[in-house]
């Protein structure tokens, strides 16, 4: 006990200057250093206000986890005009095109694919069999590159920017609501344990304290349940996952088309490579 009570008092001379600053904050940060030394009782929580919390915070870490993990759809910062090459190399195969001019626009690993081999096409010769594939395959890469460009702005307006709204509003106020849930819990033990020590003259007053520290406890941890339940049970993670099924099933069956169309394109090209491979190289 006089081990305690040195204890407490140290604590109270340093966060003197802190808890004129808190106000009743003290009281939880002493009856948090009280149980710290396992020497007082603690109110339990409620089961079902614990079984909710665990599946609330296996949620909030999920959608932490998405959120984070999803980085990898926000758009390159690098910038290339590769419709403007595009269209410079195909004028020079003496195809009509319109002014691809404009401003540039973010790269996603399509693109930069697209533009190494359009770069290359050009010196190696789009006459020659490489150059001509490289062409083909640089044009479709771009193309594909725009749907990926697409299917990263819809999983970021649909699936992350949600996702993360959800982070900072309704987990905000759980989150918050839990440390409330908390504060009132201390608050209530402390004035538990002043009842304990009570003369005979606080006695009354202290009970008050007690029963009002009770009620608000009782209205803290409702509050805490409605806010978590609230997460829980919202529909918007599940309409996220759909939105991201939905943007990858558009993406990978849009290029698929357009690689199927490429594929045969590239084999003739080949066979035409193969055979003036041969007549150069006779066996």
């Amino acid at each position: 006990m006089d081990k305690f009570a040195k204890f407490t008092q140290n604590v109270s001379t340093s966060w003197t200057p802190f808890a004129n600053k808190v106000g009743s904050s003290f009281t939880q940060y002493k009856q948090m250093a009280t149980e710290s030394l396992g020497s007082a009782q603690v109110t339990e929580l409620p089961r079902d206000y614990i079984e909710l919390e665990a599946r609330y915070e296996a949620v909030r870490r999920t959608v932490q986890s998405l959120v984070r993990q999803s980085t990898q759809y926000s758009a390159s910062q690098a910038s290339f005009d590769v419709q403007a090459q595009l269209a410079t190399l195909t004028t020079r195969m003496g195809k009509q095109t319109r002014d691809a001019s404009g401003p540039q626009e973010v790269l996603t690993e399509q693109h930069e694919m697209g533009r190494t081999a359009l770069t290359a096409a050009e010196p190696i010769g789009l006459e020659a069999p490489l150059g001509a594939a490289l062409f083909k395959f640089g044009s479709i890469e771009t193309k594909v590159g725009d749907l990926r460009r697409t299917h990263n702005t819809h999983i970021q307006r649909s699936f992350i920017s949600p996702l993360q709204d959800m982070l900072d509003t309704s987990m905000g106020l759980a989150q918050n609501a839990r440390k409330h849930v908390q504060a009132m819990r201390l608050t209530l033990d402390a004035r538990k344990a002043a009842l304990q020590g009570a003369n005979a003259g606080q006695v009354d007053g202290v009970r008050r304290e007690v029963e009002h520290a009770e009620d608000a406890f009782v209205e803290a941890v409702s509050e805490g349940m409605r806010v978590m339940r609230a997460v829980v049970e919202s529909p918007v993670l599940v309409a996220c996952v759909g939105e991201i099924v939905k943007a990858q099933k558009v993406f990978y069956k849009e290029a698929a088309e357009l690689l199927a169309e490429l594929e045969p394109e590239i084999e003739e090209i080949k066979v035409t490579q193969d055979a003036l491979y041969r007549h150069d190289n006779p066996m």
